[in-house]
């Protein structure tokens, strides 16, 4: 399923998938509201930085007298401070990945909250060496048995250069999770998988994203997208929240999708729902939503190709 990279806002992720007949169905969740999304629960989130040497200059290491600006720590406190707003305690924790020789471990880096995040020194790890290898379930591990437990649901952060060397063990491990939380063993959580840096592996990220396509798990675990992507506010919000729209979620008292013809391809007149899908006629590239206070087009061009 291709993922349109700049979806027009409020729109958060529209996703494309063809038919056998030419046409395309399409998936669409709007920008929600944290608040309306995890309550007052037990929620907490955290945030796992690549920290394998193939990024030490995106930590501000690019030569043997440093000088350059330190991304990492940039995006890091981004995502940090958004995230403290979906969390019971106000406070996020973060960690390292990818680290010692072979990649294979953690480091732990703290948990703050929204101030401690504008002032986080995130410049690699100190503990452990950088790792030559880059392996992302005992990330994912970290996350799931120690940051999750006992919580009320989580959301984990993921950010790599999209290169991943043991992902049939992380689809493996994901996988078995998934089917616990399916079937109420585990709390929800919810990953998403960021890459950045000059070539991300963007066909892993969307493997990622659709991990659990024809496994028969009733569960979306993953999602992902670029740092590329995320230069304001509703960028960020977009990246991390958008998958999480339900189809239960009322965001309008009525709406209606239109193609460039004018057919209604969906309508609601009883409550609109903040995520819903229709099939876009073959040949069209184009469709609008109409709602009370919004008429928002959409091109799908960029997912044809």
């Amino acid at each position: 399923m291709a993922k349109i990279t700049h979806p027009t806002r409020p729109l958060a992720d529209v996703n494309v998938l063809p038919q056998r007949d030419g046409a395309h169905e399409v998936v669409v969740c709007f920008m929600p509201d944290p608040v309306l999304l995890f309550g007052e629960g037990n929620s907490r989130a955290f945030l796992a930085l690549d920290a394998s040497a193939s990024l030490r200059k995106m930590y501000g290491f690019g030569g043997p007298f440093g000088g350059d600006p330190n991304y990492m720590q940039a995006v890091a406190r981004k995502l940090g401070a958004t995230l403290t707003s979906i969390t019971r305690s106000g406070k996020v924790v973060a960690l390292y990945w990818a680290v010692s020789p072979d990649g294979s471990k953690v480091e732990p880096i703290g948990e703050f909250d929204e101030a401690e995040w504008g002032r986080a020194a995130i410049s690699g790890p100190r503990k452990e060496k950088w790792g030559k290898g880059t392996k992302l379930l005992p990330a994912i591990q970290y996350g799931t048995e120690r940051v999750a437990a006992g919580g009320d649901w989580t959301m984990g952060v993921f950010i790599t250069d999209g290169i991943i060397e043991d992902e049939k063990a992380c689809v493996d491990y994901c996988l078995r999770v998934g089917r616990d939380m399916a079937a109420g063993r585990r709390k929800p959580m919810k990953f998403i998988l960021i890459g950045i840096g000059e070539e991300p592996d963007q066909e892993q990220l969307e493997r990622f994203d659709d991990m659990f396509e024809g496994s028969g798990i009733d569960y979306d675990l993953w999602s992902s997208g670029l740092v590329a992507s995320m230069q304001d506010e509703s960028d960020i919000l977009g990246v991390l929240y958008g998958e999480l729209m339900s189809e239960e979620t009322v965001i309008a008292p009525r709406g209606r999708v239109e193609d460039i013809r004018g057919t209604v391809l969906a309508n609601w007149t009883d409550g609109m729902p903040g995520k819903f899908r229709f099939v876009l006629p073959r040949g069209q590239t184009r469709f609008t939503i109409h709602t009370p206070n919004h008429d928002i087009s959409q091109d799908i061009s960029e997912a044809l190709g």
